[in-house]
């Protein structure tokens, strides 16, 4: 730009040119905040993707979960859950945390054979197959209200493992 285009000018309109460096310097800031924004969102960070599944393990290795940090109001989240040195006659999944009402379970395989709720609790109980050593429980669940959602998942009152999702509204 030549010199004249850079000073600032009362005719015809009055204008000042530091002002209008500000407000492109402001625009160029907000563009680079858009995309970063966007790249953010694309990798996971406000719901499914890469930076949003999450890998917990109880202290003994008997339970691994994988589920989801970040979720979204009214969209399912999945939560898969690895089984292993199953022993017994029957194996159980306990789930519980202060906001599980307001988790509503749009799926869970394989179904339980037995299920039964108390307070902020939901126990899942399985019959295993002759000799079956190992198990994996899908639950696909849907958040009812946004927040922190912390649940504590145990396996035959010994496994434990705590996660927390983030559910933006």
């Amino acid at each position: 730009m030549s010199n004249d285009e850079q000073r600032s000018r009362d005719y015809p309109v009055k204008e000042s040119m530091w002002w209008q460096r500000f407000e492109w310097r402001v625009q160029r800031f907000g563009y680079l905040i858009l995309v970063l924004i966007m790249i953010a969102g694309a990798c996971g960070a406000f719901s499914k993707g890469f930076i949003s599944n999450q890998n917990a393990s109880s202290s003994d290795g008997r339970l691994q979960v994988r589920y989801e940090r970040f979720g979204r109001l009214d969209s399912t989240m999945d939560i898969s859950m690895h089984l292993t040195q199953l022993q017994g006659k029957e194996y159980q999944i306990t789930l519980q945390g202060q906001q599980l009402d307001d988790l509503q379970i749009q799926t869970l395989q394989p179904q339980p054979d037995e299920a039964w709720s108390d307070k902020n609790t939901l126990i899942l109980r399985w019959h295993p197959r002759s000799n079956q050593q190992n198990a994996t429980v899908w639950l696909t669940a849907q958040p009812k209200s946004y927040g922190r959602f912390p649940l504590t998942i145990q396996l035959d009152d010994r496994s434990k493992v705590n996660i927390t999702s983030l559910v933006y509204p």
